[in-house]
């Protein structure tokens, strides 16, 4: 919920400094630019803020896998490399 409120006070300075500046051009650029970084920006949050609600979603139904789940994982794609790195030793040896 904060995110939003920054972002519109981070816009709302830059529209402040972009009045500052010589010609009116200027400022119509300056605007431009500082709302679309801040629409940018709200985009970014928005989708951080789906991914942590399907996050949160998984958690609660159970889906999320334990810590113990992906260690477990990391371990069986550590042994399948190590399985695959072998392989390709003993076929290289076997090739000369």
């Amino acid at each position: 919920m904060q995110k939003p409120f920054t972002y519109a006070l981070l816009l709302a300075a830059a529209l402040g400094l972009a009045a500052c500046e010589k010609t009116p051009e200027d400022k119509l650029e300056s605007a431009k630019e500082s709302a679309a970084e801040a629409i940018e920006s709200m985009g970014d949050a928005a989708k951080e803020t789906g991914e942590a609600i399907e996050q949160k979603a998984n958690e609660v139904m159970g889906t999320e896998p334990t810590a113990g789940e992906k260690i477990e994982e990391a371990a069986d794609d550590a042994a399948d490399a190590i399985s695959e790195a072998g392989d390709e030793a003993k076929d290289a040896v076997d090739g000369q």
